[in-house]
């Protein structure tokens, strides 16, 4: 499918589910602002503040990353799905923590050479919430070197495609943020219909 096939797909799936979407969004959200503020209130040490604040961050996108991505994936192949999707692979826990630190530690392995190794390396592994997905029985390791091999000949098509959002992103951010409560439902939708259209 070319880009504008992609999003304007993502545009049909939405019409009817812009609600559940940006709740969606709006969770995600306020767990985040408020683990920060907990953070902040019980740690005065600012740079144990920042270490406990990184931390907890890991934490809930580990426990959340797969039900953010599942309930869009979902959405992207017309099925019906409920804000609760993103609460629903919590038992996925520890293979999708495991992801994150692989993922880090390789992309900022690849940073160490040059910037664009490393923004490489990132596009690489940009598949492996999807491919963890439909396949709950495999490995971290196993779902990044999938990613690598389902984005070989891909990666400029997906650098491309990210890059149509900036003007939106620019945009959203002058609203002050809100504009991002649809901007990242139209880019979820849109990038899941990327990785339906090159999955192997």
């Amino acid at each position: 499918m070319t880009r504008a096939e992609l999003k304007e797909k993502a545009k049909m799936r939405l019409k009817d589910n812009w609600g559940e979407a940006i709740i969606v969004v709006a969770i995600l959200g306020c767990v985040s602002i408020l683990s920060g503020i907990m953070v902040g209130i019980i740690v005065r040490n600012e740079y144990t503040g920042n270490t406990m604040t990184s931390i907890i961050g890991i934490i809930i996108n580990s426990l959340l990353m797969l039900g953010f991505n599942s309930f869009y994936l979902k959405l992207s192949r017309g099925e019906q799905v409920t804000y609760k999707e993103l609460f629903s692979k919590t038992n996925m826990f520890s293979v999708a923590l495991l992801s994150i630190i692989l993922m880090s530690i390789f992309v900022t392995l690849w940073s160490l050479l040059l910037v664009i190794p490393g923004i490489i390396a990132a596009i690489s592994y940009s598949q492996v919430p999807y491919i963890l997905l439909d396949n709950p029985n495999m490995s971290a390791m196993d779902a990044i070197k999938m990613s690598k091999n389902m984005m070989q000949g891909h990666k400029a098509d997906y650098f491309v495609l990210m890059l149509s959002f900036i003007g939106w992103s620019i945009l959203a951010t002058l609203t002050f943020g809100i504009g991002y409560l649809w901007l990242i439902p139209y880019t979820q939708v849109t990038m899941a219909n990327f990785y339906d259209s090159i999955k192997i």
